[in-house]
């Protein structure tokens, strides 16, 4: 457990340092706009501003809602607190959501994560637009079971991808009912 507490301590002062230190409260009201999709909150969120929009409730090591607007082709999803962006994986519009799927497990493996394991790609609805869904589950490096959901579609050679990650034991449960819900407010231009 000493280990957990320690990656939750630097990743969380990763979070804060990419973001200038910088957490703002969603208000679960009003909807919110990230580049080309606006989605509804459902509840209150904690908002850390890195590379890319991340919410969580209960801390980023026990939820996260991860929101990757408009990548472009040739770019990385994100570049994890540590690492180099020539060491990323790339997304390619020529991509087909099998291939987006396993940009998504590269990604969590070099975050440490391991036994990245996807399951469940199906079309699902992306806004106006039918984009694909599909579940994760891995470990964290240091043991804890995680599971994940994540909803993308591809328009105009960019990518717009929402990934939630939550330990299994208790916070996926807790919030997976409400991240369903914010996908299915996802509205797009």
């Amino acid at each position: 457990m000493k280990t957990f507490s320690r990656i939750s301590i630097v990743v969380a002062l990763g979070l804060l340092a990419a973001g200038c230190g910088g957490v703002t409260l969603i208000d679960p009201a009003k909807p919110q706009v990230l580049g080309d999709m606006t989605v509804m909150p459902q509840i209150r969120w904690n908002q850390f501003s890195t590379d890319h929009k991340v919410w969580t409730v209960n801390g980023p090591n026990l939820d996260s809602l991860h929101f990757f607007a408009g990548v472009k082709s040739g770019q990385p999803l994100f570049t994890p607190f540590g690492a180099r962006k020539d060491q990323m994986a790339v997304f390619d519009a020529k991509m087909l959501p099998n291939d987006v799927q396993d940009l998504v497990v590269g990604t969590l493996e070099k975050q440490g994560y391991q036994n990245v394991r996807p399951g469940n790609l199906a079309p699902c609805p992306f806004g106006s637009a039918t984009g694909f869904c599909f579940d994760l589950a891995f470990t964290s490096p240091d043991g804890l079971e995680m599971k994940g959901l994540v909803t993308a579609s591809k328009r105009d050679a960019s990518l717009d991808l929402v990934e939630f990650v939550a330990p299994s034991e208790y916070y996926y449960g807790e919030l997976s009912p409400t991240v369903s819900k914010v996908f299915a407010s996802i509205q797009t231009k």
